[in-house]
């Protein structure tokens, strides 16, 4: 079976987390993205979060990994989660449309959130207390 691998950050400033709205679609996913040949998941992070938002990493350590299905190819998704510091101001680049900072006072209902960080990682997040 193939599996999607992809490594995602988790970007929190003043309790809110930031996602990503790719170019032609509607819903928001976070940043991050598929590891290229002989990449370890730092360099992906590192080369995906400046291509994607202009930023680069400051420190990074992992949140966790998350099975479930692609939200743009019907496939499984092996989802590598690190909770990520960045230095620079974000911005959307390359494919990126729009970003938004969410938490659950801007609930994701309000918006449409990929389902591994509505249905994971945003309760985690929440429980933690590191978002609203």
């Amino acid at each position: 079976m193939n599996v999607i691998v992809k490594c995602s950050a988790v970007i929190i400033h003043q309790r809110s987390l930031l996602l990503t709205r790719k170019r032609g679609t509607r819903i928001f996913i976070s940043p991050g993205g598929k590891p290229e040949r002989g990449e370890d998941h730092l360099s992906c992070l590192k080369r995906e979060l400046q291509e994607e938002l202009g930023v680069q990493v400051k420190a990074f350590r992992p949140f966790g990994l998350f099975h479930g299905r692609a939200e743009f190819e019907s496939m499984a998704i092996e989802n590598h989660v690190y909770h990520v510091e960045i230095v620079g101001q974000p911005r959307a680049g390359a494919e990126i449309e729009e970003i938004a900072w969410v938490n659950y006072r801007q609930p994701p209902c309000e918006i449409a959130v990929g389902s591994i960080f509505r249905d994971n990682v945003m309760p985690l997040l929440y429980q933690q207390e590191l978002i609203n």
